[in-house]
């Protein structure tokens, strides 16, 4: 149960507070400029989109759907992903951070692990 409820701690309490202040600056920015650019745009679908997958993940873990040694999978790589990006000059999300690659720990229906 440890990499579970770790999981779900790290998702909760870090990830989605994360990707929520991003958005909020995004929209805060594009409200400022009154005009939001195709990259802005896109930046803010994608952030949108992974809390969406990490609410997802979320449900997954609470209704018992992720074991412990997929729970110790997914947090691995989240927490890589996340040094990954704490690399960075700033506190802000690259493009680069949101490669589409990202996203393939979420695509469990492929899996045949389930």
């Amino acid at each position: 149960m440890a990499y579970i409820e770790q999981l779900k701690h790290l998702i909760q309490n870090e990830l989605i507070p994360d990707v929520e202040d991003h958005v909020d600056e995004l929209f805060e920015g594009i409200a400022s400029a009154k005009d939001a650019t195709t990259d802005e745009r896109t930046q803010l679908e994608d952030m949108q989109a992974l809390r969406d997958e990490y609410k997802e993940l979320l449900k997954e873990l609470q209704s018992g759907d992720i074991d412990e040694e997929e729970a110790e999978q997914l947090y691995t790589e989240l927490t890589a992903m996340r040094t990954e990006g704490e690399g960075d000059d700033d506190d802000s999300f690259d493009e680069e951070d949101e490669d589409e690659d990202d996203y393939d720990i979420f695509d469990h229906e492929d899996d045949d692990q389930y």
